[in-house]
């Protein structure tokens, strides 16, 4: 767990957007995986003079990342882990509930690397949103595409979208997929509810997803499940009295030329299911102009 340039470059643009640090809890002991010219111009970028931390430019390790939250503001930091084992200042395993005492607390609680690896997620992600003070910030920066074996999950963007929403008291800020290639490539994701489709991505490199959630209230969490998007829109559609005789036709149409296709033209079938579901398919690629924008 730790910052890297591009999560540093986004709590930067987060700071100067208005978020506050001054409580900040992360999940577990952040190390600081920026080089010192990196470090330089990061700080140059958002008008920060370097001379005023030193402490950023250590080069002996372990390089922990406190100094690096003395540039973001925060008055007191804190640290959450499992285990003692890298001095986390709260001792805790996230598949349990948080006490009391941690709850509507810190102004950012930041995860950026731990919640893959906890196998209660409900439980997990609600510990975190349960720790933000009302007006306070949930920052993730998490696994996405081509973590395969890292932990126990990987996340799309429509899971945050449906959770850290209204009915939960959050309202997602943005959301961006970090494309960690040769070229590093960052691109604001749409939320499918609001296109009315499934964001779907099959790329080469890995993809990090960060998501930036405002607490607008306290609210009971999960009163209501979390649903997928598209097949709330296709339950509501067939549903509606206008609508279902067609909707019914429309896919009972094309069941029965997939399947014509499958039984006369099974290699042509195939064929196409695979370009279906590859990168080639600009639905299905960072060309997907309506899932994602690019940021440059």
């Amino acid at each position: 767990m730790g910052l890297d340039t591009e999560l540093a470059r986004l709590l930067l643009e987060a700071e100067q957007g208005g978020v506050r640090f001054d409580q900040c809890l992360t999940l577990g002991r952040q190390h600081y995986f920026v080089g010192n010219a990196e470090t330089r111009k990061l700080l140059t970028t958002f008008g920060k003079d370097p001379s005023r931390y030193p402490g950023l430019f250590s080069m002996k390790p372990p390089r922990y990342s406190e100094p690096f939250w003395e540039v973001l503001g925060v008055r007191q930091l804190q640290t959450l882990d499992a285990s003692a084992f890298e001095g986390a200042t709260v001792i805790h395993d996230l598949n349990q509930p948080v006490p009391d005492k941690l709850r509507r607390t810190f102004d950012v609680v930041l995860d950026s690397g731990t919640i893959e690896h906890v196998f209660n997620f409900p439980v997990a992600i609600s510990n975190c949103m349960d720790m933000v003070k009302v007006g306070g910030h949930l920052l993730l920066f998490t696994t996405a595409n081509n973590f395969f074996g890292h932990g126990f999950y990987q996340f799309s963007p429509e899971l945050f979208y449906r959770v850290l929403n209204a009915p939960n008291g959050y309202k997602i800020e943005r959301v961006v997929a970090v494309e960690y290639g040769p070229q590093r490539r960052n691109f604001e994701v749409a939320d499918p509810e609001v296109i009315r489709k499934r964001v779907n991505l099959i790329n080469k490199y890995p993809v990090l997803l960060y998501v930036q959630a405002l607490r607008l209230a306290e609210v009971p969490l999960f009163r209501t499940v979390p649903q997928q998007s598209d097949y709330v829109a296709m339950w509501q559609e067939a549903n509606a009295a206008s609508t279902s005789s067609q909707v019914r036709r429309s896919a009972y149409v094309g069941e029965k030329l997939k399947m014509l296709l499958i039984e006369k033209l099974p290699r042509l079938a195939r064929a196409l299911e695979a370009y279906k579901y590859s990168s080639w398919n600009r639905e299905f690629s960072f060309r997907n102009r309506q899932a994602f924008r690019r940021i440059r």
